[in-house]
């Protein structure tokens, strides 16, 4: 992979679909950390002060999917149990997809994830 700079990955990552934002922005931030930290190993996460977001360091400036972070955050790399809180949340776990209304009865069509089939 060539030498790309984390707010070039993030913009991209950020336009691919309108969703990203979402997903990311409401009950995942901590997975994009680990997303970015699987790229970038030296990435640190960093909890906001209301300890509701994730924001991830490289070097002395913090990002999430929105771009360059310029709220408060901790002055502390996250501690195990901040990690351990975060490792709960989950977009899919507190969100549905709403794809459209049906016309006729007006009742959303949601995404529901297939559930992993069990081996026999």
């Amino acid at each position: 992979m060539k030498n790309i700079k984390p707010i070039e990955l993030i913009t991209s990552l950020r336009q691919t679909d309108e969703y990203i934002k979402a997903i990311f922005t409401h009950g995942s931030c901590y997975k994009f950390h680990l997303f970015l930290k699987s790229i970038w190993p030296e990435a640190s996460p960093y909890m906001t002060p209301d300890k509701q977001h994730v924001v991830t360091r490289f070097g002395t400036k913090f990002y999430d999917i929105n771009g360059l972070y310029s709220g408060k955050v901790e002055k502390y790399v996250m501690k195990k149990a901040d990690i351990e809180l975060v490792k709960t949340w989950s977009f899919k776990k507190q969100n549905l997809l709403k794809l459209t209304e049906c016309k006729i009865c007006g009742e959303p069509f949601v995404y529901e994830p297939k559930t992993k089939a069990t081996p026999k």
